[in-house]
């Protein structure tokens, strides 16, 4: 699913969308985003489960007021099959999400001059083959008012919570409490 400068994109209900992602094996320059959405307003993701993702199971670059509650990700058929990506995005709310992943299960990148900015991150449950909640490894423009609480995470290899400014970027405003 791809979407670009478009508003109002909404995704309920409680359906599941297989991306077939054991297809791709092998193939790693081909292989699709389940869901991306480029410079977009006011998509909401609500209830579905998506699974068996090629690569990143959701990207979302350079959007603003997203809104993805109640959702199931389980995604461990490749490698390189982040669970949300949120790259540059402003004005971000993601809870009540249950997300299994061979990759980082949350991912907030800046992988321009723009900050990622003003997101909440609550009441999920993560586990993930690498990190559970990432901040970088993309980190040119940095983040900007960040709140992570009340997650769950568990059966992940490398870090629960994984702080990196490895492209020069800012880490301003980041509040991190509750997490088991």
């Amino acid at each position: 699913l791809y979407g670009e400068r478009i508003e109002g994109v909404s995704i309920l209900g409680s359906g599941t969308i297989d991306g077939q992602g054991a297809s791709f094996k092998g193939e790693y320059k081909l292989r699709p985003y389940m869901i991306r959405f480029v410079e977009c307003r006011d998509i909401r993701l609500e209830g579905v489960t998506l699974q068996n993702s090629p690569m990143w199971v959701q990207h979302y670059l350079a959007c603003e007021d997203v809104f993805i509650s109640g959702i199931r990700v389980h995604s461990r058929v490749n490698e390189n099959n982040d669970g949300i990506d949120i790259d540059c995005c402003n004005r971000v709310q993601i809870s009540n999400c249950e997300i299994s992943t061979g990759d980082d299960a949350i991912v907030l990148k800046s992988s321009s001059p723009f900050a990622t900015r003003n997101v909440a991150i609550t009441n999920c449950v993560l586990s993930s083959n690498c990190n559970a909640l990432k901040m970088g490894t993309e980190s040119n423009g940095g983040f900007e008012n960040i709140v992570i609480g009340n997650c769950v995470i568990n059966d992940t290899q490398m870090a629960a919570l994984a702080l990196q400014i490895v492209d020069g970027g800012i880490l301003d405003g980041v509040a991190i409490s509750g997490i088991v």
